[in-house]
């Protein structure tokens, strides 16, 4: 630079290998560095101005720039009001506020993304309050519809009593003699409240009376509880004779008085020897009926001899007509 007090501006420095640098007339400013916030710039600085200056006025007009409240107000509010949407009208207050912030915050030219979020928040409470509100009232009984006066036109007079219908009446089942599990059947479909079958030990046992005797009237639900018979105690012997009883009836035909026999050769009292071939739930019938097979598989016979063999096994004459049919003859 030849000309030693040149006017202030950019100049090249000789003390800077030639850099640009500002002169302000009396010396070199040195760059400073830019602070934090400052808007970076690739314009030069005007002439006569430090260069420093845009990033000072830059920063200036950021600490000048209003915090977007009313936004930031809207947003908060709109979020309020999406979380209580499903309480009934208090959604539709606090969302119709929130896009009334939100509303007003773009009229102030604040933050555009806060407030238009805040005002979506508020019209979705509204919209689910308004549906919410409106499903209970529908859900609400008819009575409850109707308004106060309407009520009052049809109510009657306060000394008017209402007539009430009788309660139905039943006439109970006879189901003394069924089975626990059929008298049950029964009384349910009578229209009266049986007790339940698992509180009876045995389904099969037989009912002896009920707490409203077969005929009577009973209103239609009525309890009822049922009393069967107690299943009788077998003695020791009772059961070995019933056991051995059913061991020979499944190895061939007998009849009763056969079965007796065989059981009283075996050593059972003839008390015993009785309950155990009465008790085997044997068919006598078919037990006929297999003694016959029996024979014509061990040999041939008449129809006569055939009866007679039978008849010698101990079986009644009903019981002997009904092998002899089975059989063929």
């Amino acid at each position: 630079m030849s000309d030693p007090t040149p006017a202030p501006g950019w100049y090249p420095a000789p003390h800077a290998n030639n850099e640009q640098r500002y002169w302000d007339g009396a010396q070199w400013l040195e760059p400073q560095p830019a602070a934090p916030t400052a808007v970076l710039t690739d314009a030069v600085p005007a002439a006569g101005a430090a260069p420093w200056a845009s990033a000072a006025s830059a920063d200036a007009a950021a600490e000048s720039k209003p915090t977007p409240v009313l936004s930031i107000v809207a947003l908060i509010a709109g979020i309020i009001a999406f979380f209580t949407g499903i309480v009934p009208i208090l959604g539709v207050i606090l969302g119709l506020g929130a896009i009334a912030l939100g509303v007003f915050a773009l009229m102030k030219q604040q933050r555009k993304g806060l407030a238009v979020a805040g005002i979506v928040l508020g019209s979705i409470a509204v919209i689910t309050s308004i549906a919410v509100t409106a499903g209970i009232a529908a859900n609400l009984p008819a009575s409850d519809k109707k308004p106060v006066a309407a009520v009052q036109q049809t109510s009657e007079p306060a000394d008017e009593e209402v007539a009430e219908e009788p309660p139905a009446t039943i006439t109970v089942p006879d189901v003394v003699g069924l089975p626990v599990s059929d008298a049950i059947t029964v009384l349910e479909d009578a229209g009266l409240d049986a007790p339940q079958l698992t509180s009876f030990e045995d389904p099969a046992a037989l009912v002896v009376s009920t707490s409203r005797a077969a005929g009577s009237e009973a209103t239609e639900g009525a309890a009822i509880t049922i009393v069967v018979a107690e299943k009788p105690k077998l003695t020791l012997g009772q059961q070995n004779a019933i056991a051995k009883a059913q061991d020979y009836l499944d190895y061939s035909g007998f009849s009763r008085t056969g079965l007796i026999g065989q059981l009283e050769y075996e050593g059972f009292s003839t008390e015993d020897a009785t309950f155990g071939a009465d008790n085997a739930g044997a068919d006598w019938n078919a037990e006929a009926a297999e003694k016959a097979a029996d024979y014509l598989n061990y040999s041939s016979f008449s129809r006569q001899s055939l009866y007679e063999q039978l008849e010698y096994e101990g079986f009644q004459a009903a019981e002997i007509e009904y092998a002899l049919s089975a059989v063929g003859y």
